[in-house]
């Protein structure tokens, strides 16, 4: 989503009041990247299968920076009973809204279980009008995640829940590259997310998050955390291992969930729901 955002993060300054989201902001990176869709084979299925197993894929979903709608679609495959798609990419939407309508004739879909539009932070929803809203991959591009956080509670229902995934600080590999001495490096860099974030910012594309950051910036916006955990890689895109390590690595994934090993997964899960009773 950053490269609508690219004036907005040149000038920025102080975007929220709490002393963690300052942080953040003096800590945006120099080199904004709008990003990659994660939606790639299994990968989307291993995600999506987490929310299912906290039973969460159903109602009215908005999957906000959703590209170009691999996972807007599969919401509703999985369960939903509609999805909306929202991103500031042009081109996206466009790819978006061309696979949308091959696949209304091909699945026999009725038209408005899924929508999609062009925006940036000012989403064209109703005051409390989803029941869930999906950030995956993309607040570490957004200027100004406080702003992006307030739209999100303002459409979403109170009682209704927010699943953030975003780049995990544990896991050494930076996925979005970075920029230094004038050289774009679009590939994983090894062990950038371990060095001082005063540094790092400097070079890097996206942000990236400790675990208790992301925690932090969702529950500075108001919402209450119901889950933290995290999300290994499948090894589809970048494979950090072997190819002949793969598979196993692949069927051993449900049991190093289980362990301390999670803790170095790419990406950092957080589940929270927007309050009854506060506006």
């Amino acid at each position: 989503m950053a490269q609508r955002y690219r004036p907005q993060l040149d000038g920025l300054r102080v975007i929220a009041t709490s002393e963690n989201s300052l942080s953040r902001a003096r800590t945006a990176p120099r080199y904004p990247h709008p990003g990659d869709s994660t939606a790639i084979g299994s990968n989307v299925a291993y995600r999506l299968g987490k929310l299912r197993d906290l039973g969460l894929l159903q109602g009215v979903w908005l999957d906000c920076g959703c590209a170009e709608g691999g996972y807007t679609e599969a919401l509703v495959a999985w369960g939903a009973q509609k999805a909306i798609g929202v991103d500031p990419e042009r081109s996206r939407i466009d790819e978006a809204i061309a696979r949308k309508l091959v696949n209304d004739e091909k699945l026999n879909r009725r038209p408005d279980a899924i929508e999609y539009h062009c925006c940036t932070d000012d989403f064209p929803l109703p005051d409390a009008s989803v029941d869930a809203i999906l950030l995956n991959e993309v607040l570490e591009h957004v200027a100004n995640e406080a702003a992006t956080l307030r739209e999100i509670w303002r459409v979403l229902r109170p009682g209704g829940h927010l699943v953030v995934m975003s780049p995990n600080r544990w896991f050494p590999f930076e996925g979005h590259g970075m920029r230094f001495l004038g050289r774009n490096f679009g590939f994983p860099i090894p062990l950038l997310p371990w060095l001082p974030s005063s540094w790092s910012a400097r070079v890097m594309a996206a942000r990236n998050y400790w675990p208790h950051e992301l925690r932090n910036i969702v529950a500075a916006a108001g919402f209450e955390i119901q889950k933290v955990d995290y999300v290994l890689p499948v090894l589809e895109r970048y494979q950090w291992l072997p190819a002949s390590v793969i598979p196993t690595y692949r069927r051993l994934m449900p049991r190093i969930e289980k362990t301390a090993l999670r803790k170095f997964g790419v990406s950092t899960l957080v589940v929270a729901t927007r309050p009854v009773g506060h506006t």
